[in-house]
């Protein structure tokens, strides 16, 4: 069989087409459609489930002293301004044989009466912070300076846990005393 000049083309052309088609694949033409423009998701925030830290209160904390200094003068009661008391505390060796007393003084009043302080390291030096005492110490007023023993202003207030608070952010035992008077002085009785 011999083939002339066309159609001898023909038959090459399909044996390509054939040829071409056995082995390789070539896939329909496409229409390109970009893809849709690129959005980071939104990040999720988180809680965090551990709390912050909370504050640790050194093993001994400081103490600090609070209350009120007034004036009874007969019946009348009123604030004194510029009066103190003192804190006394005893220090005892480990056999419990008394060493030496430890004396701090409050800041003066203010107008209302009201005195505060913080007795910083105390409790370091007192093994007992219960046998400390308050004790009134001194009034500016000339009318009434004679300290009363009403609430243990003389013989001395005892700090106990009772009339104390703890408190955390400032890592202090708040101890809160009832109100020590001051009196006019006592005139002395007649002797007959």
């Amino acid at each position: 069989m011999v083939f002339t000049g066309a159609a001898a083309s023909i038959l090459l052309v399909a044996l390509v087409f054939v040829v071409a088609t056995a082995d390789y694949y070539v896939p329909p033409p496409t229409t390109y459609t970009p893809s849709q423009p690129y959005v980071p998701k939104p990040t999720t925030t988180y809680t965090s489930l551990v709390e912050t830290p909370q504050y640790l209160p050194k093993p001994n904390p400081d103490m600090a002293i609070e209350g009120l200094i007034l004036c009874k003068s007969g019946y009348k009661t009123y604030p004194i301004q510029g009066a103190k008391v003192k804190v006394v505390c005893p220090i005892v060796d480990s056999y419990g044989k008394l060493v030496a007393k430890v004396t701090i003084s409050s800041y003066p009043t203010d107008l209302k009466g009201y005195f505060y302080f913080i007795a910083y390291g105390l409790s370091l030096k007192v093994k007992n912070i219960n046998s400390c005492k308050v004790k009134l110490e001194s009034s500016p007023l000339s009318t009434c300076k004679t300290p009363t023993n009403v609430n243990k202003g003389v013989t001395g207030a005892p700090l106990s846990f009772d009339n104390s608070n703890f408190l955390s952010h400032d890592n202090l035992i708040l101890y809160t005393l009832e109100p020590l008077y001051f009196s006019s002085p006592v005139a002395p009785k007649p002797v007959y």
